[in-house]
């Protein structure tokens, strides 16, 4: 399998480890230490090499040579924490108006030979012949698909995936649904006491002095800005906190112990669930506003469907999204901004997502995937603004999900505002200059579905049409969107009939089987869903048909689009309602021969109109 010069490299390196593992009980000294990590290196390079070699001549590595090429491979992968190098190139370069849509297969790793033999198989690539990564567009999706959905894999799983896709497949990975949040300190509160109306504002005043400050004299002498909070206890009368907050205010307006141009002043509201919460928050805001106050803080108990996911976007952890809706318009009319009591640090959020998509780039992976739950798509803003700079070069892609609530500025999106939700999202993302971006849903216990299956369908999130409108809005932006979320095998052609940047999979490609000692640990997974070649082939032969059947029609070859439609309706029909394996066989080879086809005439259409243009 190996040639001679490649058989030569690799004894040459094997002695070379050898002789390392050999001194491994002592501490090896600088030029040894480079020796063997250099040696890993040149270990993975041959690997490399020949698996590109081996990829243009339609074999692959086996026998000895190529068993113990794959082990160096393996203890090289695992020591330098990655590959020897992170690929030049990335998904933001794949071109699906050529090659069409991207295909993501989701999996742990166990897969990933199912994954890269059904690519190969594929009509595109029997038509391009011996094609790299980014022509053959599908990617082995490293992710573990626990109960509460898709987390992210660990070394191991790293390893298995990048030894059998490496040079062959792309190769992604979603480093997880939420993100670690992290708070500012708590901002600075003065808790008004009882007694005397004029003896509580003498002793809010002095407080408020104290409080403010370390923020008006700081080292430098330039002060820094803050908002000093107020918050009363129960039973004090309206016109008694209103007196005490104009006093405040008065007292910060003349400026004798604070800046008043960048120190203000804002009140503190606790409040209880539901509708109750509501009109206290509502109050507060009256207050503020009559108090000639511009900001309310909130603080409570957070309602159940918070607490199931942990938390959510900031208010949406106190309001549901429809009195969220009713509480910002009323404190937009106002002109009073309203806000969780803690603030999210951004910074430290971003780097938190950094460390995993870094392992990510240094695995070799052409795209990673975070997720931004639960900021508001403000907080989200300077969390992604901030990783694209980290990864300019790279394709790190923010994840929008569309059966979670979400907040922007004074809006809340959910349920039939979802869409609204995602356009503001991709304005935001515009802003940000960030290529790609990924449309999915989180809650899976829930069973959410990315597509509905009719109009009535309430598992399904959105329509074709709705898909149409935001795929075609985040185009205008110059933003490639890839949309996943319990795709079926007929929605995959759908999609691709759409022309869309890209889907990923699970449901179409997998069976299920029992649980495995891989996920025994997991209380409330039931079955594991297992890859299978059919359920990939079949998945990427129509989403290709789909492209194609749309590529024809506006190519003016409406017979032959006619012709390909009719067959993939056919084959899928056969799918749904046969069990005969033999006649889905047949069927599946008549349209395997179709797109084939098609994609020739594709190319060679493509191919016309350049030499026409040169």
């Amino acid at each position: 399998m190996l040639n001679k010069n490649e058989k030569t490299s690799l004894e040459k390196i094997e002695s070379i480890l050898k002789a390392s593992h050999a001194l491994s009980g002592e501490v090896p000294d600088i030029d040894a230490n480079r020796k063997y990590y250099s040696a890993l290196r040149d270990a993975f390079h041959l690997f490399e090499n020949v698996v590109c070699r081996l990829n243009k001549a339609g074999s692959e590595l086996a026998g000895r040579d190529g068993e113990l090429l794959k082990s160096l491979a393996s203890e090289a992968i695992m020591n330098l924490g990655g590959v020897a190098e992170p690929c030049p190139v990335s998904l933001k370069e794949y071109d699906h108006l050529l090659y069409g849509p991207y295909l993501g297969v989701s999996d742990a790793g166990g897969a990933a030979h199912v994954i890269r033999r059904a690519a190969f198989g594929s009509p595109k690539c029997n038509a391009l012949g011996t094609p790299s990564p980014l022509e053959v567009g599908v990617a082995h999706d490293a992710e573990r698909l626990a109960a509460v959905g898709e987390v992210a894999v660990g070394p191991e799983e790293y390893r298995d995936i990048i030894l059998e896709c490496h040079g062959s497949i792309l190769m992604s990975t979603n480093i997880g649904t939420r993100l670690n949040l992290r708070y500012y300190k708590i901002r600075p509160t003065i808790y008004i006491p009882n007694g005397p109306l004029t003896q509580v504002v003498i002793q809010s005043i002095e407080k408020a002095k104290t409080l403010l400050e370390p923020f008006w004299h700081t080292p430098d002498g330039i002060p820094r800005p803050v908002t000093l909070f107020v918050s009363f206890g129960p039973g004090k009368p309206f016109v008694h906190r209103l007196a005490i907050l104009k006093e405040l205010s008065k007292a910060l307006t003349k400026g004798n112990f604070c800046d008043n141009r960048c120190h203000g002043l804002g009140l503190l509201v606790t409040v209880r669930l539901g509708r109750p919460g509501l009109d206290k928050a509502m109050d507060a805001i009256d207050l503020a506003h009559e108090a000639g106050i511009a900001e309310v803080a909130v603080q409570g108990p957070m309602r159940w469907a918070a607490q199931d996911k942990i938390s959510l976007p900031g208010l949406l952890n106190f309001f549901s999204p429809t009195l969220t809706r009713r509480l910002l318009a009323h404190a937009a009319r106002k002109k009073v901004a309203i806000s969780p009591k803690n603030l999210v640090d951004p910074d430290t959020v971003a780097r938190n997502v950094w460390t995993g998509l870094r392992t990510a780039r240094n695995m070799g992976l052409h795209l990673g995937k975070y997720g931004l739950a639960p900021l508001t798509l403000d907080e989200a803003d300077e969390v992604m603004g901030q990783i694209q700079g980290y990864f300019d070069t790279w394709t790190a892609a923010p994840v929008f999900y569309l059966d979670f609530p979400h907040l922007c500025g004074s809006k809340a999106y959910s349920g039939k505002h979802i869409q609204e939700g995602a356009e503001a999202f991709l304005d935001i993302v515009a802003g940000r200059k960030i290529p790609v971006v990924l449309f999915d849903t989180a809650d899976k216990d829930k069973g959410k579905k990315l597509l509905k299956q009719s109009k009535t369908d309430r598992i399904g999130i959105l329509t074709l049409e709705q898909i149409t409108a935001i795929d075609r809005y985040a185009g205008e932006r110059g933003i490639k969107p890839l949309w996943a979320g319990g795709i079926l095998i007929p929605q995959a052609y759908e999609l691709g009939k759409l022309k869309v940047f890209g889907i990923y999979v699970t449901t179409a490609a997998a069976a299920l089987r029992p649980v495995t000692d891989k996920y025994r640990r997991d209380p409330m997974i039931t079955a594991e869903r297992e890859i299978t070649f059919d359920g990939v082939s079949r998945t990427k032969l129509l989403l290709e048909a789909g492209f194609l059947v749309t590529m024809l029609r506006e190519s003016g070859c409406e017979a032959a689009a006619d012709a390909l439609d009719e067959r993939a309706k056919g084959f899928m029909g056969l799918l749904d309602r046969s069990k005969d394996y033999e006649s889905q066989d047949q069927v599946q080879g008549e349209l395997y021969g179709l797109t084939a086809a098609a994609w020739k005439q594709h190319f060679d259409k493509l191919r016309f109109r350049r030499e026409c243009f040169v």
